[in-house]
């Protein structure tokens, strides 16, 4: 399901943003490093290819 662009503010995970719940690399994203918004970043391939 869509909910809008989020992004990882974890330095060590891929330079991009999801905008699906279930995007599986965006699932990994723990809570508190998980925040709104694109943060400057291209959109994830799992999120792009559907």
């Amino acid at each position: 399901m869509y909910v809008g662009a989020y992004h990882s503010t974890n330095q060590s995970d891929p330079d991009v943003h999801h905008i699906y719940d279930d995007c599986p690399s965006g699932q990994q994203i723990p809570a508190g490093n998980r925040r709104d918004g694109t943060g400057g970043w291209r959109i994830c391939e799992h999120c792009n290819v559907r």
